[in-house]
């Protein structure tokens, strides 16, 4: 018996009480069962809607997916999807039932959906009803569709996407007709919104299992980011590589740090290379593939609907990645100035993935490098060292009060002073910035 949170088993106690059935379901229980702390909290009962409804009425309910049968309740700012047990329709849209109809019974709803391991239900004692072999596949270690995985995967094509999200994070494999099946119906993916994918493709880059699944479904990401194809066995030719470039990129998103712009950046920043290679003196080279990657880049991100910030911090890392960092804190200032410590962090991220995505026998001392240059980063930062116009100690209206004329001369000479004040030329202190400002306006 596993032990039912608080909040559910109100729920699902006073259904009970009203003589409903009721029962946590789907992800819920998996990761209960698992030992993991669930995110999502589901519930499926014999109530309609409209008793669900009746026996709540005194409770914050939000009509998430009325027609489908589901109602939200807030319990204490924690959101608990509760659905009718139901059997769906036809999929015509190959992500949404165009109808569904309520059941009384909950092995017809268990029997509706994706995966078993997501078709398990508890009762309000801890009691786990599983039909369909989830605890033995949880055992197993092994992602497997209820009933035929085609008509799984023709119903609602993203489950393709979460069979993969869960052999990522879960580290489960998948099984062998499942797989067959979500490799044969991947081009339905074309039917799904580009928000979704990127939803599911986010999940995945951010599971431990990462590199083990992009390697493994390259075929099947390929239909939303088709970018890759060139890159899929693409000999470098160059000692400072073991890797084609896909590998390495892999390699790279597997490393770098969990955050998924980090990530994103890391899965897409060599995808020029293909087009830039040159063989000189028995060496690839890969010629200007940073700016040829940040437009790719940029095309993929569009395409995903991804934030213009998102965007624009990925292709302006690309632009610049394979940079060679000065381990000193003139150095740092100067790219925090340059870059931002947002867009800076990213770099230096995806610059150690980078390196200790090539070959083991050469990278020690790089990636040591990047360090010294981190640590000079985050001493500038800890002691508020002056990079920036904002840290300068003086401002326009200081020059104005000198006599500077307002306009572009007054930007010219304070960004000038900056500039003195990254070299340690002269400190940011207001009396000697104006000292310089008087010079230099004479």
């Amino acid at each position: 018996m596993k032990k039912i949170p608080s909040g559910a088993g109100k729920i699902l106690g006073k259904l009970n009480n009203e003589g409903y059935e009721a029962f946590l379901v789907g992800g819920c229980v998996r990761d209960i069962v698992m030992g993991r702390t669930p995110t999502d909290w589901d519930i499926t009962t014999s109530a309609t809607p409209d008793e669900f409804k009746s026996v709540f009425k005194n409770h914050k309910l939000i009509e998430t997916g009325i027609k489908h049968g589901t109602v939200t309740l807030l319990d204490e700012g924690v959101p608990f999807e509760v659905t009718t047990y139901r059997v769906d329709g036809a999929y015509s849209d190959k992500r949404r039932p165009d109808r569904v109809r309520f059941t009384r019974s909950l092995s017809e709803d268990l029997r509706r959906r994706d995966f078993t391991i997501n078709a398990m239900a508890m009762d309000i004692e801890g009691k786990i009803i599983d039909e369909n072999g989830g605890l033995e596949d949880i055992g197993n270690k092994i992602i497997r569709c209820v009933g035929d995985p085609l008509l799984r995967f023709e119903e609602d094509a993203l489950r393709i996407l979460r069979a993969i999200r869960f052999q990522s994070q879960l580290g489960f494999d998948v099984d062998v007709k499942t797989e067959e099946a979500l490799i044969s119906k991947k081009e339905l993916l074309r039917h799904i919104s580009k928000e979704r994918i990127r939803g599911e493709f986010e999940k995945i880059l951010m599971g431990d299992n990462v590199r083990k699944v992009l390697l493994r479904h390259s075929e099947v990401i390929a239909v939303f980011i088709p970018e890759i194809l060139p890159a899929l066995g693409f000999d470098q030719c160059n000692p400072f590589h073991i890797y084609d470039v896909y590998e390495h990129s892999v390699n790279a998103v597997s490393i770098i740090d969990k955050n998924p712009k980090y990530k994103m950046a890391a899965f897409l920043h060599d995808l020029g290379k293909p087009d830039c290679f040159i063989m000189e003196k028995g060496w690839g080279h890969f010629y200007h593939h940073e700016t040829k990657g940040a437009k790719i880049a940029g095309d993929v991100l569009r395409r995903l609907k991804y934030d213009n910030d998102t965007i624009e911090d990925i292709v302006a890392i690309i632009k610049v990645h394979g940079t060679v960092f000065n381990a000193t804190e003139k150095y740092a200032r100067h790219k925090l100035n340059q870059m931002g410590e947002k867009r800076l962090r990213i770099l230096i991220s995806l610059e150690k993935a980078d390196v200790a995505s090539q070959n083991p026998k050469i990278i020690t001392k790089r990636i040591e490098k990047i360090e010294d240059f981190e640590r000079c980063v985050n001493k500038v930062i800890r002691e508020n060292q002056c990079f920036s116009l904002k840290d300068l100690k003086i401002n326009g209206e200081d020059l104005i009060g000198l006599g500077y004329q307002r306009g572009p001369l007054v930007g010219t000479e304070l960004n000038h002073l900056l500039t003195l004040v990254i070299e340690n030329i002269i400190e940011n202190n207001k009396e000697a910035l104006l000292s310089k400002a008087r010079q230099d306006l004479k």
